[in-house]
């Protein structure tokens, strides 16, 4: 009998699990720990700004996905997030330990999908590092295409869209 996964709303109880789970994993953002940065989406979360949501299982958190509908203040992109018919999935991470597959992040995608539609999104964007070619095929079999390359400092990052309407 195949598991059944779970999605739904991250909550606080989640803070240390994210990490310990080995769903947030790799260094953690400048001048920030894991769980600091966790607070804050979870506060963003709260304000309406952010959706955060958890896959989950009988063996732990699988993976999460974020849909930032506005930009927090110092990164608004209304092109990427607007706050109204324009909003940016983020953050997709699966579990590494070989358990957690694929499917769970199409899944993920696809609940996100639903509750952008649910919120009048018209168009759903992505980002993702060009050096990253296996996210990039991933995205593109999602129907996202690329219409914007920014330069950052360490990397250059690809900007994805597609249409939900």
């Amino acid at each position: 009998m195949a598991h059944k996964v779970f999605i739904r709303f991250a909550q606080a109880s989640d803070l240390e699990r994210l990490v310990k789970d080995g769903v947030v994993t790799g260094p953690p953002p400048p001048k920030e720990t894991w769980n600091q940065r966790i607070v804050k989406w979870l506060t963003e979360q709260r304000a309406g700004r952010r959706y955060i949501l958890i896959a989950e299982d009988a063996s732990g958190l699988l993976g999460m996905v974020q849909l930032v509908i506005k930009l927090p203040v110092g990164y608004e992109d209304p092109e990427a997030a607007n706050g109204m018919d324009v909003a940016m999935m983020e953050g997709l991470r699966l579990r590494h330990d070989g358990t957690t597959n694929a499917e769970v992040g199409t899944e993920l995608v696809t609940e996100v999908q639903r509750i952008a539609m649910k919120r009048n999104i018209k168009t759903l964007t992505f980002c993702l590092p060009m050096n990253n070619s296996r996210a990039i095929h991933q995205a593109r079999s999602w129907g996202f295409e690329e219409f914007r390359i920014m330069a950052e400092p360490t990397k250059m990052l690809a900007f994805f869209r597609k249409s939900i309407e």
